[in-house]
C-alpha cells in the first residue's frame, strides 16, 4: 500500500520529533546527540519523493519545539529554555540547506555518494549549531570539538547507511514474494485458459464434421427437391455452425496471441508444480471455508516441459476433492498427493496418486466420469449442471500430452485417482540434493 507523500511527511516529522528526546550529552553543556538525526537521515532516503529542504526545515521546527514543551513541562524557566533549543533549530536549518540544496546533486542511488552527502551535511551542520552556540551563549569550542564533530558525522552517518541498506534487502525479499506469489496465480490461471483452449480445439473439429453434415444435407434435400423451407432451414443451420466455428477460432487466436503466447516460460521442476498448486489448494479453502489439509510428496524431482497441462490435470483433480469434500460437510478433509517411481512392464513410470477422504463416487459411475458432459455437480438454485469437462480433460491430457494411462477407485472412505506417466516424457531428473 502506497503512502501519499503528505502522510509520509507527516510521519517523517513526527517520528524525528520524538526520537530527539533520545540523546546523549557530548563536547560541550547542552550539545546533544539525538536519535531524531538518524530517523531523518533514514527517511530522507526511504522517501525520496519529499522535498528534503521542505522536511529538514519542518523537522528543524517541530523537533526544537517538541524539546522545547517537554523542557517547558518539566518546569525549566522559558528563556533559558529557548536559549537551549536555538542551537537544535541551526542544525536543522543548516541540514536543510546543506543537503536538501547544495549536495542534492549526489542523489540516493549510490549509497557510497549518499553516505558522502550524509557526512558533509552533518558536520557542517553541527559546525552552524556550535556557532550558533558560541554566538547566543559564548560557549566555547576547539579543535578537540571539530574532530570529535567529524567523528561523530563519519560514525552516525555509517548507521544510517546500514539501515538504509537493511531497509533495500528487506524490501527486495518482500518484492521477490510478492512476484513468486503473482507468478503462482499467473500458472493456475494460465492451464485454466490452456485448458478450455484445448478442449476448444477439439470442439472445432466437431463443429466442422457438424458444419459439413448439414451442408450435405441441404445438397441433399435440393437435389431430391424437398421443399424450400426444408433446404434453407438446413442451409441456415450450416451457416450458423460456421459462424460458431469462426468465433471459436477468433477466440483461441485471440487467447493465444495476446496471452498464452508470452507464457512460455522455462520448465518447472515437480516439487514447483506441487508448492504452486498448494498455494492454490489452500487459498480456495478458506474461501471457501473448508477445514482441509493439504499434502503432497515428490520421489524424483523431475523437470516438466509441458507444465501447464501438469497443473490441469493436477488441479482439476484436487478441485473435484475439494468439491467432494465441500458437498459432504466434511468436518476435517484431506487431500494427498504422492509422487513416486514405479516399474512397469520394464518400463519406467512415474506415478501420480491423489486421494481424498471424501464420500466417494457412486460404483456405478464410475465407468463413466471420464466421458465428455459427465457431472453430478449442479446448480441447487438454477438446477443448471456443470459442463462436466473436467475430468475429460484430465483424462485427455493425461493420455494424448504425457502418453500416461489414468485409473480411480473409490470407496466410501475416499476416492484416489492414479496416472502412471512414462519417464522418457520427462526431462533428466533432479538429484535429491539439488532439490530446494
Amino acid at each position: 500500500m502506497y503512502m501519499k507523500k503528505q502522510s509520509k511527511l507527516f510521519l517523517m516529522v513526527a517520528i524525528s520529533s520524538i526520537a530527539s528526546q533520545i540523546y546523549v550529552n557530548m563536547f560541550v553543556d547542552g550539545f546533544i546527540i539525538a536519535l531524531s538525526v538518524v530517523m531523518m537521515g533514514f527517511f530522507l532516503y526511504v522517501f525520496k519523493d519529499i522535498e528534503p529542504t521542505l522536511a529538514c526545515g519542518l523537522i528543524g521546527i517541530f523537533s526544537p519545539l517538541f524539546r522545547l514543551f517537554i523542557v517547558l513541562f518539566r518546569g525549566a524557566p522559558i528563556f533559558p529554555s529557548l536559549t537551549l533549543v536555538l542551537p537544535d533549530m541551526a542544525f536543522f536549518f543548516a541540514y536543510a540547506l546543506i543537503f536538501g540544496v547544495i549536495f542534492n546533486f549526489l542523489g540516493y542511488n549510490s549509497y557510497k555518494k549518499y553516505y558522502i552527502r550524509l557526512v558533509v551535511s552533518d558536520f557542517l551542520s553541527n559546525c552552524a549549531e556550535m556557532a550558533t552556540r558560541f554566538i547566543v551563549l559564548d560557549t566555547k569550542f576547539g579543535w578537540n570539538q571539530i574532530s570529535g564533530l567529524i567523528i561523530l558525522a563519519l560514525c552516525r552517518s555509517f548507521f544510517i547507511i546500514l539501515l538504509c541498506v537493511f531497509s533495500d534487502v528487506y524490501t527486495s525479499l518482500l518484492t521477490k514474494k510478492e512476484h513468486e506469489d503473482n507468478y503462482k496465480k499467473l500458472a493456475i490461471m494460465a492451464s485454466t485458459f490452456k485448458s478450455e483452449v484445448y478442449f476448444m480445439e477439439k470442439n472445432m473439429n466437431e463443429i466442422e464434421e457438424i458444419m459439413k453434415n448439414a451442408f450435405t444435407l441441404y445438397r441433399t434435400l435440393a437435389q431430391e427437391k424437398y421443399p424450400k423451407e426444408l433446404q434453407n432451414i438446413s442451409l441456415e443451420i450450416a451457416k450458423d455452425i460456421h459462424e460458431v466455428k469462426k468465433g471459436y477460432k477468433r477466440v483461441i487466436m485471440g487467447l493465444e496471441d495476446n496471452f498464452l503466447t508470452d507464457l512460455n516460460y522455462a520448465p518447472l521442476k515437480l516439487n514447483e508444480i506441487m508448492v504452486i498448486l498448494a498455494t492454490h489448494v489452500n487459498n480456495n479453502a478458506a474461501n471457501r471455508k473448508l477445514d482441509l489439509t493439504f499434502s503432497y510428496s515428490v520421489q524424483t524431482n523431475y523437470i516438466i516441459n509441458n507444465h501447464f497441462a501438469m497443473m490441469s490435470i493436477l488441479r482439476n483433480l484436487v478441485s473435484n476433492s475439494m468439491d467432494a469434500l465441500e458437498g459432504n460437510n466434511m468436518y476435517k478433509g484431506h487431500i494427498k498427493v504422492s509422487c513416486s517411481d514405479i516399474i512397469k512392464d520394464n518400463e519406467k513410470f512415474c506415478r501420480i496418486l491423489v486421494s481424498d477422504n471424501g464420500p466417494g463416487i457412486d460404483k456405478n459411475l464410475i465407468d463413466v466420469i471420464f466421458e465428455p458432459g459427465f457431472s453430478t455437480k449442479y446448480n441447487k438454485q438454477t438446477g443448471d449442471i456443470n459442463r462436466g469437462v473436467g475430468l475429460t480433460l484430465v483424462h485427455d491430457l493425461t493420455v494424448e500430452k504425457f502418453k500416461g494411462q489414468i485409473e480411480v477407485t473409490s470407496t466410501k472412505r475416499g476416492t484416489t485417482f492414479k496416472i502412471d506417466i512414462p519417464v522418457q516424457v520427462f526431462d533428466i531428473p533432479i538429484k535429491e540434493d539439488e532439490i530446494q
